[in-house]
């Protein structure tokens, strides 16, 4: 059985987007520049593409960590020794920056998600891997 966990998306990381790219489109508009508009455009579709197809699979001995056509990394669930909260802030296929959590794998393997539904996420882990520790 396979189960989808979409990433939670803060509110503020489109709005800090968008209200870091005024000056653009300022710019743009002053001076006649299409050219700028088009990249703003093409930019937001990105970014809001990418916060909007971040997801977490869960799978038969599997974990799926997919982010747009950025990140598609497989993760054996046997191979996962703890999950815990985090307030890093590195780059990761998270569309949260403020509700993430830690996901230890393999020797000195971690990656960085936030799962909609943390507890139903780690719930669904621990069914295959009952030997996860756990700190949320």
């Amino acid at each position: 059985m396979k189960k989808v966990f979409k990433s939670k998306v803060d509110i503020a990381l489109p709005i800090l987007f968008m209200a870091s790219s005024i000056p653009a489109f300022v710019i743009g508009i002053r001076e006649k520049d299409w050219v700028v508009f088009a990249i703003l455009i093409g930019t937001f579709g990105l970014v809001f593409y990418l916060l909007y197809d971040t997801n977490y699979t869960i799978s038969k001995n599997n974990l799926k960590v997919h982010s747009g056509f950025i990140v598609n990394k497989n993760i054996a669930i046997a191979d996962i020794k703890s999950v815990k909260k985090t307030d890093s802030i590195l780059s990761a296929p998270a569309s949260s920056l403020t509700d993430r959590i830690e996901v230890n794998y393999g020797i000195d393997k971690f990656i960085i998600i936030s799962p909609l539904h943390k507890e139903d996420f780690v719930t669904e882990l621990k069914k295959q891997n009952a030997d996860i520790l756990v700190e949320i």
